[in-house]
């Protein structure tokens, strides 16, 4: 093929002089185009799209001085905002300005082709993975064995073979049906290997191999996937200049400022993408109101043109887009190519004839063999020549695609045995013609000019010259680390500020349980007794400030998507993003911490120094920001948040039993002791308590704080302090010497090394944090691995199989039933209006129209103009807001069983990942078709449907999620979606976008299907983005809204689309060409499009019309005639409660079993935690001292039930989607869903209780005979029981995890706070012992466990617990302390009481003396505790129900 310079023969927007320009770089360029590029009025799809490339040079120079002009002034914001109102924005002048600007500069330009030779990737087949179950967790986990044996998984070859190339300034269109391999192809080209097994071959960038490319060059090959990401609390304008910020160049034109470029090319993206209006509107998901999916895909591509990458592969940009908007987006990446010499690769759907004809050349794969790879312009006329027949009005992409469907490519008459009919063939074919021979020409000849002309230095010359100052060459960065931090910590404040909810919740959450603990511990005694209440306090203090980080752990983990398509854009280094957070941890950790001081240290009565107090502030700050740094560490390295939970929760419990207060260092064992000093938490103890004891002076005077006590004991010589470290003789002690007799604290060391250490660890956290985020490589972003049933994974088929599978589904189409009730449905004066900040917008404006059976209604209009708000009206699924209108099913209004009767597939695909697609069609069919049809027939129609849409490879393949990595495709699951609602045979069915997303094939399948039902009498709504000129053919009706919410066209569509042609035309409208496909055509007319401009106002014009006076005077007359309150039975649900039950349990508990990440992590979270506790208290005797001890093991039981809490709420969240979607569309009602949500979790808590009493019990030297045990157990079991369900009451008042998390700490340190034992009962405020002790759930379990541990115990004090002290002289120690035991009936006993010299005083005689003494508790309350602690359960359970039902809709 011989070489042309680019000669574009094209005509200039300003200028209609034909003009040559000669100076093209580009190498081949075949497509002579001509015509007008963006001429309005010219809806053909052969000429407009004529691409203006040159423009008459004498114009620029005008041109440039006002361009300029406009760049540097568009510093002035109110440039952005408006947009090119004024003017038309035309972005070929203004990018052909910046070039020129550029060059004048002295810039060098950056471009760069992608060549690839013989590739070929491969994946894992299909059957090497299988569904995980929680069982096969536990088998492969034992089944040592097998990891020596070579594993037998089989290969799925994705590429096969491939050689091409892309020039730069050139642009590929790669098209196939989903699984042909476009994506994978993308991926590989874009450098991005992770998700493949193996990738042979070579790929080069202009020389470059891929591995320097990927260490240096990473973010100038960017890669845009179909899914959105980015964060929901962000302004569109906050994305974009975030991602500019850290793209900014470091040379750029002269006085020009970083700001000058950022609002340059904000400018720019905001035109040329229609997204000026929105700058200021939040970006929003799936569960935040924001930008509308189009919108938001928009702005993804706005995104990715930031980075300014030299080779661009778009994956199914245009997915979500209206065909006008589709159009303009395409003409701007032809633009930028031919400008900046970009190279573009692009996988589209359903494009059209005018998105084809832009690209240079088109590569068509089928089941990953290459088809045909040449010139765009010949290969319509290639595959004719074989033998093909193209229909008229069928675009060429897809009769490209089609031929790769054997249902829908159709041979030329003559023909039909000649033409190749499987993908192996159609490249034989393509191999041996001569167009190959000419591409591999191409190919050499390319790869001679790139080592003629050394394109590699001169890329990396311009890389270089891109970098900012301090920005270091070798790493693939632009900005310096100081302006990353600097953007990243920008957009953290952004993200902060904007979480209101999570702000009040947070600081809302420190101020109350400030006070509470405060208050608990009010105005602490310089006692011996208020020595412990204060290390109590302070111990709380360190606790709740550690607590409240995990919230941390939520939110660091919510953004790793975007971090992970931000690592791949080069934005910046994932360690700056972690610096940032840290930065902007500071301001709101000082708030934090000062709150909580100011309200807790002047109540508790704690020392009033400045120094202290300050002290305490500082030591206080960085525990809480080293705690951060702690739980965010497990974040970093772990890939999902029930791992990174479950690990820090362990090592929490482990940090928090060794900081030296709930076991004294001198208590501790040998073996677990190391804990002790690599705890951050000790140091940070150490320097409160040293900080608070210092020099203060505890007075021994009062009952308790002496012994003996009382009238007749009042010589000192003769007494001892209770409190340790008292010297007999004297009646105080010295905090010092209790801190180094009980503590094993030197005071000294308050400083160094103590609070060094707390800081040490702060920046040991941070740094290890930076550079497992650097290093680590956070989850992979790599295609979907399928999960099958054990044994049910699709085997490869012959092509004999191929063929039967192929008539089975033409077969399954043709049999549609007749349905007899036809269902007629109309809306009528329908507004819809929400609040907004200062005021209220309205969404939809008087919109009227009428569904018949029989009819397919197409609802269109430009992205925004509130198709999906209109659906959400009619389906009755909106919460928010207000409706007003009349709406009426088959003359009558909506009775309860509406949602039940009508089928409404959403735009978002939410399904239960856990089960398989033919699980959760039969679910849906079950449930929604009447319990009079049999089982066997609802399961023979789910086979059908599932024929239907193609998804019988699939049936036994788990859903999973996008997110995971596991799961089925995200076009697959847009089919499921629709297969939900038709296995329930609705009455009615409402479509949102049913075709986004997929493929020319499937879309052509799905919109065939609708029509066959539509004929066999159903009534049907679609909303629809780009449709076909085919696709559009089978609709009849059409109903047209633009911006506002107001309906521009109502009516039949009619033969040829004329009826509707002939509306528009005679109202004004332009004329349309035979060969334009009508439905672009009526998108442009009323302004479509980014850039679209309406010429008349349609909304007006269609008010005025007489089709809208005969549509109005129809519905009047329903209206009137409609019976207003019908009486006939209606039932909410087809199924009665109890099939509800059993099959909504049944799903339930396969969710549970086949998600072994949560219950095997929860089991070694409960091992390991028993483990722990029994072995830190090893065989405790029956000493004194062993008494606090054994309550404080009994404690640490109440931990792991917070851990289980704190893991039971994501796993509910998650649920909760699923159940609000299912209970939109009235599968089953919101009592069955309740019950099973508690019922699934019991056998797994009654499994653990046990294993951790298998750990701790026997361990600890727990007393053993069975009534004792059995005992443990059950009100172990309960207590799980309880704090579990509490777990899901949070969850269920919290909307979102950031807000559960920071309830969390507070309840569960209230919880801890008035059981009694951090404070005794007589110890706390009567305020709170009154009331709040009483209605505290632990303190019944905590008095439950110890008298039934210590009843029957006698204490037996060792030497060092006797507390010593002299007998005056005469007398034995038995005659001195007999008054003492006799009148004052005091607790203890005398070690020895005929000794003379020196008296051994133990405390306690007997386990039950020491819980009545210090607790008031009781061993006849043994029993009913456990009945009160199930009945706190029983009322979780009722209170859990009644949220479910309040809360059962979501807010849309």
């Amino acid at each position: 093929m011989e070489e042309k310079t680019g000669n574009y023969d094209t005509t200039s927007l300003s200028n209609p002089k034909r003009e040559n320009d000669n100076n093209s770089t580009n190498g081949s360029a075949d497509t002579v185009i001509e015509g007008e590029y963006g001429r309005r009025n010219d809806y053909g799809e052969n000429d407009g799209n004529a691409v203006n490339i040159d423009a008459a040079l004498d114009e620029y120079q005008n041109l440039k001085r006002e361009l300029t002009n406009i760049s540097r002034r568009s510093a002035s914001q109110s440039k952005l905002e408006e947009g090119a109102a004024g003017d038309e924005f035309s972005l070929d002048d203004f990018l052909h300005g910046m070039n020129r600007e550029q060059q004048e500069a002295g810039h060098t330009p950056k471009h760069l082709g992608v060549i690839w030779k013989d590739l070929v990737v491969e994946g894992l087949g299909a059957e090497a993975h299988t569904i995980p179950t929680v069982f096969s967790f536990l088998y492969n986990a034992i089944a040592v064995w097998k990891r020596f044996q070579k594993s037998n998984t089989s290969k799925k070859v994705i590429l096969r073979n491939l050689n091409g190339f892309c020039k730069d300034g050139e642009m590929l269109l790669v098209l196939g049906r989903p699984g042909a391999g476009c994506t994978s192809l993308l991926r590989v080209i874009a450098n991005m290997r992770g998700a493949f097994t193996d990738v042979k071959g070579e790929v080069s960038y202009g020389g470059i191999d891929p591995k320097t490319f990927a260490n240096r060059y990473r973010g100038q090959v960017c890669y845009n996937e179909e899914e959105d990401q980015h964060y929901p609390t962000l302004t569109t304008k906050q994305t974009l200049q975030f991602a500019l910020r850290t793209k900014t160049p470091g040379k750029r034109l002269p006085d020009e400022t970083k700001k000058d470029f950022v609002n340059k090319i904000l400018y720019m993206l905001g035109n040329m993408l229609g997204l000026t209006k929105q700058m200021n509107t939040m970006v929003g998901n799936a569960f935040i109101r924001g930008l509308s999916g189009g919108e938001r895909k928009r702005l993804s591509i706005a995104e990715q043109m930031t980075t300014q990458s030299t080779i661009n592969c778009w994956d199914c940009s245009t997915r979500g887009l209206d065909a006008a908007s589709a159009l303009d987006y395409v003409r701007s990446l032809r633009i930028m190519t031919d400008v900046f010499n970009k190279t573009t690769i692009a996988t589209l759907y359903q494009a059209s004839n005018s998105i084809f004809n832009l690209f240079d050349k088109i590569l068509v794969l089928d089941e990953g063999y290459c088809i045909y790879f040449g010139p765009s312009s010949r290969a319509k006329a290639y595959f004719e020549e074989m033998g093909f027949y193209c229909p008229p009005r069928k675009s060429t992409p897809d009769f490209l695609t089609g031929l790769c469907n054997p249902l829908e490519r159709e041979a030329r008459p003559g023909f039909e045995d000649s033409v190749p009919s499987h993908a192996k063939e159609f490249q034989e074919r393509y191999y041996a013609s001569s167009l190959y021979k000419d591409m591999m020409a191409e190919l050499e000849a390319y790869e001679q000019q790139l080592a003629r002309d050394n394109q590699a230095d001169t890329f990396r010359a311009a890389v270089d010259q891109e970098h900012q100052k301090r920005a270091g060459n070798k790493a693939p960065y632009i900005a310096s680390f100081y302006q990353q931090v600097k953007a990243l910590t920008i957009r953290q404040y952004h993200l902060l500020i904007k979480d209101r909810e999570a702000l009040i919740s947070r600081y809302g959450t420190i101020l109350i349980q400030a006070l509470i603990t405060a208050s608990c511990f009010f105005n602490l005694p310089l006692t011996g007794s208020g020595a412990f209440s204060r290390g109590g306090a302070l111990f709380f203090a360190v606790l709740f400030n550690s607590f409240i980080s995990q919230s941390e752990l939520v939110r660091f983990l919510m953004g790793r998507p975007i971090l992970e398509k931000h690592k791949q854009f080069a934005l910046y280094r994932p360690s700056a993003f972690y610096i940032a957070q840290v930065v902007m941890d500071v301001p709101y950790a000082i708030v934090q911490v000062l709150l909580f001081e100011i309200c807790s240290y002047f109540m508790m009565g704690l020392n009033l120094t400045a120094g202290k107090f300050f002290t305490y502030f500082i030591v206080l700050f960085f525990i809480n920001m080293t705690m951060n740094g702690f739980f965010r560490f497990f974040g970093a390295i772990s890939s999902s948040f029930f791992l990174a939970t479950q690990v820090s929760g362990v090592i929490l419990i482990a940090v928090v039993t060794y900081t030296g207060y709930v076991i004294p260092y001198k208590a501790m064992h040998p073996w677990l002791f190391w804990i002790y000093w690599i705890n951050p938490l000790t140091y940070g103890y150490k320097t409160l308590l040293i900080n608070e004891m210092h020099d203060q002076v505890y007075s021994c005077d009062g009952a308790g704080n002496a012994v003996p006590f009382g009238p007749g004991y009042d010589d000192w010589a003769h007494k001892v302090c209770t409190m340790q470290g008292g010297v007999p003789g004297e009646a105080f002690v010295r905090g010092d010497s209790y801190l180094r007799e009980y503590l094993s604290y030197e005071p000294n060391h308050i400083w160094a090394p103590d609070f060094v250490a707390v800081v040490g660890f702060f920046l040991l956290f941070t740094a290890a944090t930076a550079l497992a985020m650097e290093w680590g490589g956070v989850a992979r972003v790599g295609s979907l691995t399928k999960l099958y049933l054990p044994g049910k994974a699709p085997k490869p088929r012959t092509d004999e199989e191929e063929d039967e599978r192929r008539r089975q589904q033409a077969k399954v189409t043709e049999q549609m039933d007749k349905i007899a009730a036809g269902t007629t449905f109309s809306w009528h004066h329908i507004n819809y209006t929400v609040p907004i900040k200062g005021g209220k917008i309205q969404l939809l404006n008087d919109i009227a129209g009428i569904v018949k059976p029989g009819h397919l209604t197409a609802l269109m209009g430009s992205s925004g103009a509130g198709k999906t708000t209109l659906l959400d009206v009619l389906a009755r699924r909106k919460t928010l807001g207000k409706v007003e209108g009349r709406v009426y099913l088959n003359g009558e209004a909506l009775m309860t069983d509406f949602e039940r009767l009508t089928g409404y597939c959403e735009q978002m695909d939410i399904h239960q990942p856990a089960v398989t697609v033919r699980e959760a069609l039969q679910f849906s069919a079950y449930l929604r078709q009447p319990p009079e049809v049999p089982k066997a027939e609802k399961d023979e129609y789910v086979e059908q449907i599932l024929q239907l849409l193609e998804m019988d490879d699939i049936g036994d393949a788990q859903i999973g999620s996008v997110e995971s990595g596991f799961g089925i495709s995200v076009e697959e699951r847009k089919r499921l979606t629709i297969g939900m609602e038709l296995v329930g045979k609705p009455q009615l069915l409402f479509l949102d976008e049913p075709t986004s997303g997929l493929d020319a094939q499937s879309s052509y399948n799905i919109v065939r299907f609708i029509r066959k039902l539509a004929d066999a009498g159903w009534p049907v709504l679609c909303t629809i983005h780009q449709p076909s000129a085919v696709l559009f053919e089978h609709f009849d009706h059409l109903l047209l809204l633009v911006r506002g919410g107001r309906t521009a066209y109502y009516g039949e569509i009619g033969q040829d689309a004329r009826t509707m042609i002939n509306y528009f035309e005679s109202n004004g409208g332009p004329k349309c060409s035979n060969d334009a496909n009508p439905a672009e055509y009526i998108l442009e007319v009323v302004g479509a499009g980014t850039a679209g401009k309406a010429t008349r106002d349609w909304a007006d014009i269609w008010a005025n019309s007489s089709e809208a006076k005969a549509l109005e005077e129809e519905l009047e007359e329903i209206h009137q005639t409609a019976n207003a309150n019908p009486t006939r039975p209606a039932r909410t649900y087809a199924t009665p409660f109890g099939t509800q039950f059993n099959l909504v349990f049944k799903r339930m508990t396969m969710s549970y079993w086949r998600a072994p990440n949560y219950n095997i992590g929860r089991l070694c979270n409960v091992m390991f935690t028993s483990l722990v506790t029994g072995f830190t208290y090893w065989k405790l005797g029956n000493s004194s001292s062993d008494m606090m001890n054994k309550l404080f093991a009994l404690f640490s039981t109440f931990i792991m039930a917070m851990t289980l809490i704190i893991l039971a709420q994501p796993k509910f969240m998650t649920e909760r989607l699923y159940f609000r979607r299912e209970y939109a569309s009235r599968y089953y009602g919101w009592l069955p869903w309740a019950i099973s949500a508690i019922l699934v979790e019991m056998p797994y808590i009654v499994f653990y209780a046990a294993f951790y009493m298998f750990g701790f019990y026997w361990t600890a030297g727990m007393t053993n005979n069975s009534e004792t045990v059995g005992y443990f157990y059950i009100i172990f079991v309960f207590l799980v029981f309880w704090a579990v369900t509490l777990g899901f009451v949070i969850a269920a008042v919290a909307e979102s995890p950031t807000m559960a998390a920071v309830i969390n700490p507070l309840i569960i340190s209230m919880l801890i706070l008035f059981a009694g034992l951090m404070q005794t009962p007589s110890a706390m405020p009567r305020f709170w012992s009154a009331w709040m002790y009483w209605l505290d759930p632990f303190h019944y379990y905590i008095e439950g466990l110890t008298v039934n541990e210590l009843e029957n115990l006698t204490i037996e004090c060792s030497d060092q617990d006797l507390l010593k002290f002299t007998p005056p002289a005469g007398q034995t120690c038995g005659q001195y302390m007999q008054r003492f035991f006799e009148e004052f009936h005091a607790p203890g006993y005398i070690a020895d009481p005929n000794a003379t010299d020196m008296c051994g005083y133990c405390s306690y005689k007997s386990g039950r003396e020491f819980y009545t003494t210090s607790f008031g508790w009781d061993e006849a309350n043994k029993w009913r505790n456990l009945g009160i602690l199930i009945a706190f359960f029983a009322f979780n359970v009722f209170v859990f129900v009644g949220l479910v039902y309040w809360k059962r809709k979501g807010r849309r």
